[in-house]
């Protein structure tokens, strides 16, 4: 997971491959990206649903058509992990996962010997304490996925949350970049970005999921909800954490109305507002197909360069 693990096994490749596991509770996505001299593309890509954890069987038949690649990266999502956000411990470097393990005990639902956590930094003004955002999740759930990995010689790199991915999808920008994102059966994510990386992230619960949203529902409620979760995002991080405005939006949310959504947020002000497409890597799909594959590409993106990642969005926009 975050402790990255040995290369298992060395494949042999004529072009730079990278897989990425999108690891849900019931189904998953697989895909590959491959660059041969300047060119990147999806060399492969499949979905697969579960039926009661049954789970092992399928996905080995799924590695099994796995073309050689140099490393995959795994990607949970949040229903396997808890975020935290807390306060640096002042301690030695080499003490710092120690004492974080201490007050994680009373902040999450994992028991601490079976706590698997890593942990980025946030920005904050220079006269405030420095505060991080820690990942935490159980090594017992992890350990048959890993095995199941491992059995397949699969080089797993490293274990990712959905949250430290998702900032692939877009090119680094100077000026921070707010993200909506959600996908069928999950909660709301907002996230603000900026120089590729994360600078604050949320989950908002209550709000419909992709499927249930209609026109009518959009204007009796919705986006006024949303709106008002943005705002108090947008709120804290110029305020509380006194970083630059936030005038620029993304949506990756999985609905045919994101369209309606955009023209909404740029009538509240954004001055730009897009809508995350995929179409440079998955043309074949259409936007709500390309959704299904989001986290996987962003995680298969993390080893690819920034410069790379900015091209791409330019042909892709």
């Amino acid at each position: 997971m975050w402790t990255s693990l040995q290369k298992l096994f060395q494949k042999h490749v004529s072009e730079r491959s990278v897989a990425a596991l999108h690891w849900m509770s019931d189904g998953c996505t697989l895909i590959v990206l491959s660059q041969d001299k300047l060119s990147l593309r999806c060399t492969f890509r499949r979905s697969l649903m579960f039926q009661n954890n049954d789970w092992l069987r399928p996905l080995q038949k799924l590695l099994a058509e796995l073309p050689p690649v140099q490393q995959m990266t795994v990607t949970l999502a949040p229903e396997f992990y808890q975020l935290v956000q807390l306060d640096k411990p002042e301690v030695p470097e080499n003490e710092l996962k120690a004492a974080l393990r201490w007050q994680l005990k009373d902040l999450v639902s994992f028991e601490p010997g079976d706590m698997q956590f890593d942990y980025i930094d946030l920005p904050g003004a220079h006269q405030q304490q420095s505060r991080l955002q820690v990942v935490v999740s159980s090594q017992r759930m992890l350990r048959p996925l890993v095995h199941c990995l491992h059995s397949a010689r699969v080089p797993v790199k490293t274990i990712l949350p959905e949250e430290w991915v998702l900032k692939n999808l877009l090119p680094a920008q100077t000026q921070p970049v707010l993200l909506l994102s959600q996908r069928v059966g999950q909660d709301l994510s907002i996230m603000i970005l900026r120089a590729g990386r994360v600078c604050f992230s949320r989950r908002v619960r209550g709000l419909p999921s992709p499927e249930q949203l209609s026109l009518d529902s959009l204007h009796q409620g919705y986006l006024d909800a949303l709106s008002l979760e943005v705002q108090r995002s947008v709120d804290y991080f110029e305020g509380q954490l006194k970083q630059a405005p936030v005038r620029q939006l993304v949506l990756a949310i999985n609905t045919a109305l994101q369209a309606d959504i955009a023209g909404f947020f740029r009538q509240l002000g954004f001055a730009e507002v897009q809508q995350l497409q995929f179409s440079q890597w998955l043309p074949e799909l259409d936007l709500q197909q390309q959704a299904q594959f989001a986290t996987s590409l962003a995680a298969a993106l993390e080893y690819e360069s920034t410069a790379e990642q900015e091209v791409g969005y330019e042909n892709a926009s």
